[in-house]
């Protein structure tokens, strides 16, 4: 899929305190690109609970009227509060408006045994079909850095065309991390193990760098920052971030459905849950 700017976005917001910085990078957004933007709150049904359900609803709005008030920029806002569950409602609202962005507060997920049990916001990644972007920080003007990890896939590729393309100001780096797979039998059985790992890091770089020029030459960006280092590739982006703190992670997802993955985290899920920083998620199927 191209990605192109957005003309009209929605912000699910749960209305929690941190629901601010959100709508904030919302509202940024929306001013920069001159996109209409949609705010949508989803009161959730509880069976259990069924009493009371005007009042949530009555102050549901009040609130967001609060929130739309305290907008720092101009740009045209539309307020919807509905009930049900908030990551279906969302979505479906969202394809009925014609919103081709979404932006949600983070994920916050927990884990039973080695399954993550998915909030909204991965359940929205999982199965959106236009870019989503979960704001963590605070904003302090529009993304100035912004990091692409990259394994030269075809998904990974239109992710960061997808970055580049929305945040084309952005000083963007993709990141590349390899893994070394000697081969220790054959040839190689009677050679010391030193000078094996040595040869097979140095092929692997050089075909990383080789990708990764290719990668370069496709974006159409000259200016664009490139990084290859080694190791686990989360691991790797991980440590990236805690130690250059950029705005913005992008991150490619394939649109798998709600049935298959509904408790199995995907990455760039984890990505969400785990780093410090926003991140956006890109549909990358065809």
């Amino acid at each position: 899929m191209t990605i192109s700017v957005p003309r009209k976005i929605m912000l699910a917001t749960d209305l929690t305190p941190a629901g601010d910085r959100a709508f904030d990078r919302a509202v940024e957004l929306a001013s920069e690109w001159n996109a209409e933007l949609v705010v949508m709150h989803v009161a959730e049904s509880n069976s259990a609970r069924p009493w009371g359900m005007d009042r949530r609803i009555r102050n549901a709005e009040t609130e967001m009227e609060a929130l739309v008030r305290s907008a720092k920029q101009t740009c045209k806002i539309v307020r919807h509060t509905v009930i049900g569950d908030p990551a279906d409602r969302t979505l479906a609202h969202a394809h009925e408006f014609g919103c081709d962005f979404l932006i949600t507060g983070p994920a916050h997920g927990k884990i039973i045994g080695e399954k993550y049990l998915g909030s909204t916001a991965a359940r929205i990644v999982r199965r959106a079909n236009v870019p989503v972007l979960a704001v963590r920080r605070r904003p302090e003007g529009p993304y100035g850095s912004i990091v692409a990890a990259v394994d030269f896939s075809d998904p990974s590729r239109r992710a960061l065309l997808g970055g580049h393309a929305l945040f084309p100001s952005a000083r963007l780096t993709a990141l590349h991390a390899y893994q070394i797979k000697p081969n220790w039998s054959g040839p190689n059985a009677e050679r010391t193990l030193d000078i094996i790992e040595s040869e097979e890091r140095e092929r692997a770089i050089k075909e990383a760098q080789h990708h990764m020029e290719d990668l370069i030459t496709a974006a159409g960006a000259p200016a664009l920052g490139s990084t290859i280092l080694e190791g686990e590739p989360e691991a790797v982006l991980s440590d990236y971030v805690a130690r250059n703190w950029p705005d913005l992670v992008v991150a490619g997802t394939h649109g798998r459905s709600e049935i298959e993955y509904d408790t199995i985290g995907s990455v760039a899920e984890r990505f969400l849950m785990t780093l410090p920083c926003d991140v956006l998620a890109i549909p990358t199927r065809k």
